[in-house]
């Protein structure tokens, strides 16, 4: 087996935003005037809300669409609304507007941080026209603003690309001889280290959602009893392609060993994604395989959706694996969806202990 690679966990999207909303706060704080206004006790108030909100928020929410655009535009409300009322000078809102750009740069994808950085700029040009500020050195700022812009856009765009690098098909250059020798699958080591990328990569972005698939062929072993280990290693290598057929873009599957078989499903948006590759699974089987002889085999499933619960593969795998042997003891040909009843008790509590702690962090 391979070793695992060593990922370095990332860290929190909380701490990084606490610190860019507390240099807001203290540019805020600067600029209140004495005895503060009624204006200025809204605007403290709704600074507080927003505050309290990073910080009590569950983790799988700080790096939604919904949150980094509240937080972003709250402040930037904030900042308006200071501007318009005399509280505010050009440093002061140059220096709000880059942290606010920061802010908008945890986005989940390129569109919202464009949305929010053009509404962001936007709101400051309006401000230097409302201040009567339009003159050439304050103009110059906006070009730069952009440059800035473009660089957090760069630096998504690198992100992505190395995600994409890791979640999409393996490269057809790889050495084959690396792979399963019977089947070219790749081996179970391979198969976990990918789903470990992945597992590690869905940590980082919580909107990501991927399934494994744990297949035992059933009917396998008469056929290689009674017909040779050779009947029973083409069973294998037609079973593989038949499975290769199945996958959509970006999937995997691997030979787990023996007559099992793994599948990782890749953007797994609704339950069905997993299940319609299942049921196209089920549906291939029944037709027969030539070995000499017409020979039928068919397939226990267990599909095993990514959450909060599963920390390493080995987790996820071995709820699919648990969900799997259901599929037996229900009948055979049939897929399970695996659920916490799988999983023993102390593991379970174990599991929940982890969640709560990581849940606010």
């Amino acid at each position: 087996m391979h070793p695992m690679p060593n990922i370095i966990k990332p860290t929190s999207p909380r701490i990084y935003l606490v610190l860019l909303h507390a240099m807001f706060l203290v540019f805020y704080g600067v600029h209140l005037l004495s005895p503060m206004t009624r204006v200025q006790a809204g605007l403290s108030l709704a600074l507080a809300t927003l505050t309290l909100l990073l910080v009590t928020l569950p983790r799988t929410q700080l790096d939604t669409a919904w949150f980094v655009g509240l937080l972003t535009l709250g402040n930037m409300g904030v900042l308006v609304a200071s501007a318009m009322n005399g509280t505010s000078t050009t440093l002061w809102m140059l220096g709000a507007v880059v942290l606010l750009l920061a802010m908008a740069s945890y986005a989940p994808s390129i569109l919202h941080f464009g949305l929010l950085s053009s509404l962001v700029i936007g709101g400051y040009g309006v401000l230097l026209h409302r201040s009567t500020l339009l003159q050439t050195d304050e103009v110059l700022v906006l070009p730069a603003l952009l440059c800035l812009v473009l660089v957090f856009v760069s630096k998504i765009t690198t992100t992505q690309a190395e995600i994409q690098r890791i979640v999409g098909p393996e490269e057809p250059t790889r050495d084959k001889s690396l792979g399963d020798p019977l089947t070219g699958l790749p081996t179970r080591g391979q198969f976990l280290e990918r789903v470990e990328r992945i597992v590690q990569y869905g940590q980082i972005n919580r909107s990501f959602r991927h399934a494994i698939m744990f297949v035992d062929l059933d009917g396998f072993k008469p056929i290689n009893d009674r017909l040779g280990h050779k009947a029973g290693d083409a069973v294998l290598r037609h079973t593989a392609k038949l499975f290769q057929s199945c996958l959509r873009q970006g999937d995997v599957v691997g030979r787990y060993g023996g007559d099992e078989f793994t599948f990782l499903l890749n953007q797994v948006q609704d339950p069905s994604d997993a299940t319609s590759v299942a049921e196209r699974i089920l549906t291939r089987l029944q037709s027969p395989i030539d070995v000499g002889e017409p020979v039928h085999v068919g397939a226990s499933i267990g599909i095993a959706f990514s959450t909060s619960m599963h920390e390493t593969a080995e987790e996820l795998i071995r709820d699919a694996d648990q969900a799997m042997y259901r599929a037996k003891a229900q009948g055979k040909n049939r897929y399970v969806i695996s659920d916490q009843a799988d999983i023993p008790k102390s593991e379970l509590q174990k599991r929940w202990k982890r969640v709560e702690q990581l849940k606010w962090y």
